[in-house]
Order: C-alpha cells, then structure tokens, then sequence
C-alpha cells in the first residue's frame, strides 16, 4: 500500500485536489455571493497551476516546455513560485473578507506586505536562485505567513458567536486543514536538503507526508463545501 503511495503520490494529490474544485463547483450556486466563493476560485487556481505544471514537467516534447527550456526555464523551482504566492493571495484575502474586527485586518496587510517585501528582497539578492532550487526561506516564510494568518482567524473565531456554528462554518473546516496541513508539513521543509536522489529515504517520507496531508486538507475542503451553511455575505 505504501509503496503504490509512493509511486502515485502526485496522481493521488491531483485527484484529491479536482474532487475538492468539483465540489466546489457544485456547490457554486449555494455560496453565491458569499465569500466562500473565494476558496472555490483558491481551488480553481491549484488545480491549474499542478495540472498545468504537470504539462510542463513530464511532457517534455509540448512546444511551451521545449520554449522554456531552451530560454533557460530548466528546473521547476521557479515555477512552485507561483503556486506559494498565489496561495498566500488567495488564503490572505479570504481570511481579510471574513475577519470582523479592523484592527486583525490591519495586522493582516501588515502581514502580507511583509511577506511580498522579503520574498521580492531575497530574490533580487539571489536572483539565480528562482530558476535552479526551491529555497527553504521561501517555504517557511511562506509558512509562517499561512500560520499566523490562520491564529488570527481562530482568534477572533474563538472570542466570537460565530463558534457555536463551528461545524456550519466553511472557513472553520478551510482553515483548520490549510492550518493542520502546513503545521504537518513545515518540520519535513526544514530538512528539504536531503530530498534528491541520494537519499531516497527521505525523498520518499516526504512524499507520503504530503500526500497525506493533501488528502486530509482537500477532503476537509469539499467536506465543509456539502455541509455548511452560508448565513451571511462573509460566511
């Protein structure tokens, strides 16, 4: 079992990903116009982004790949760029919609120009980087900047009347896999060094680390899709 895992871990991922985008598409009708509507586009934009790059890396005869590569486009470090930022846009602005008091959503902004300015300063003093490796800095900023994020949200979700409609509550069921996901996936990031091909141990614990963790998020997702209930406009 382990091993087809293993073996199949990213169709295993894109096929958790596109049941959450489907359900969230069946449900688009039922969260229209609320900000729910937010987390089906989230969703719309990984399934483009992971189905998109998996175009690019394992059909290497596809006219856009042979472009890229031959401009210099050969790793696909850069291209995971778009998927971290593009979350941080999305997973922030969600939470800014749904967050009632001024002062979090302050903190919120503050949050994320701090984010945009580090990530834009590490790569103009490391340019070479955003073509060749996946840096660590990048992904811990990136998780810290979900982590905290998401503590704020459950703050002010916890001290509100919102809690008694937890398990009605989209963003509680959201939130609480992008919260549980990066908290299970931020330790294996800091020991990123040693995924390559000489230590396939590691390479393939990380593998069923993520898989699993995108199993548990993406359900969470389409779970909460079908049974909460939009009360209002920043549901």
């Amino acid at each position: 079992m382990l091993k087809f895992i293993t073996e199949n871990f990213s169709f295993i991922s894109y096929g958790f990903e596109f049941l959450a985008l489907l359900v969230g598409l069946l449900c688009y009708k039922k969260y229209k116009g609320t900000s729910t509507i937010i987390f089906i586009y989230f969703t719309l934009f990984v399934v483009f982004v992971d189905y998109s790059g998996a175009t690019y890396f394992y059909n290497i005869s596809f006219p856009l790949t042979t472009f890229l590569k031959e401009i210099g486009f050969n790793s696909y470090a850069w291209y995971n760029l778009f998927w971290f930022y593009g979350s941080v846009v999305f997973v922030l602005y969600y939470i800014y919609v749904i967050l009632k008091l001024q002062r979090n959503k302050r903190i919120l902004i503050t949050i994320f120009l701090i984010f945009t300015i580090l990530t834009l300063g590490y790569y103009s003093m490391y340019p070479k980087l955003f073509f060749n490796i996946h840096s660590s800095f990048i992904q811990l900023l990136v998780a810290f900047t979900l982590l905290i994020a998401s503590a704020i949200y459950f703050v002010e979700f916890i001290n509100s009347e919102s809690i008694i409609n937890a398990l009605k509550t989209f963003s509680f069921y959201a939130l609480t896999a992008v919260l549980i996901w990066w908290l299970i996936v931020t330790p294996i990031l800091l020991f990123d060094a040693y995924n390559s091909e000489l230590d396939w141990d590691f390479a393939n614990l990380k593998r069923r680390i993520f898989v699993f963790a995108n199993i548990f998020m993406y359900s969470c997702f389409a779970i909460g899709l079908i049974v909460s209930k939009p009360y209002f406009k920043n549901d």
